[in-house]
């Protein structure tokens, strides 16, 4: 009688232990909404938005890095369009419309809740619902990328807006969100 008692126990404690693994692996999957943010225009680990005052950031973000030494910050003007680096994001803007704010921001760091390294199937498995293509990667589509060449790109639309993980050999480098009808300035 002990046996079967013990027998029983061990298949409860056993079925337990599954029952919370499986609760577990539920919660890693990613829990950010990114239809929501990407309407928004914004990367929730980002500190500025789409739209948001050039003039602005470059002084908050300059102010920063003259505070802090351990702060990056640069700042480039290309033909069309400019760019304020602070060492984790991109923030770009298209000159001739810098009164609507910032156009398109890039980061190398975590976005959307994704670390950098991530696996493209963990991000593709992450979007559900939401659709999306996938290209290979090209300055055309990645141009704030240096370097990757074996690589992919996943886009997905929202609107006006664009959400975009750039993938090299298969881990997640850089993710944008940036204003489609813009792009063609970039």
């Amino acid at each position: 009688m002990k046996r079967i008692v013990c027998l029983l126990l061990v298949f409860v404690l056993a079925f337990s232990f599954t029952a919370c693994s499986k609760k577990k692996d539920k919660k890693q999957e990613n829990s950010v909404d990114i239809e929501y943010f990407a309407k928004l225009g914004q990367i929730p680990e980002c500190e500025y938005s789409l739209g948001d005052d050039v003039e602005k950031v470059k002084s908050e973000l300059s102010a920063a890095a003259e505070k802090d030494e351990g702060k990056m910050y640069d700042f480039q003007e290309g033909e069309k369009t400019a760019f304020i680096f602070d060492g984790k994001h991109n923030y770009y803007y298209v000159k001739e419309r810098a009164d609507k704010g910032l156009a398109y921001i890039a980061t190398y760091d975590k976005a959307y809740g994704f670390e950098i390294g991530e696996i493209s199937i963990t991000v593709k498995n992450a979007l559900g619902d939401i659709k999306y293509t996938e290209e290979p990667l090209s300055q055309d589509n990645a141009f704030f990328v240096f370097g990757a060449q074996n690589g992919s790109v996943i886009k997905c639309e929202f609107g006006n807006k664009t959400v975009m993980f750039v993938f090299d050999d298969n881990a997640l480098c850089a993710t944008a969100v940036y204003l489609t009808e813009d792009m063609k300035f970039f």
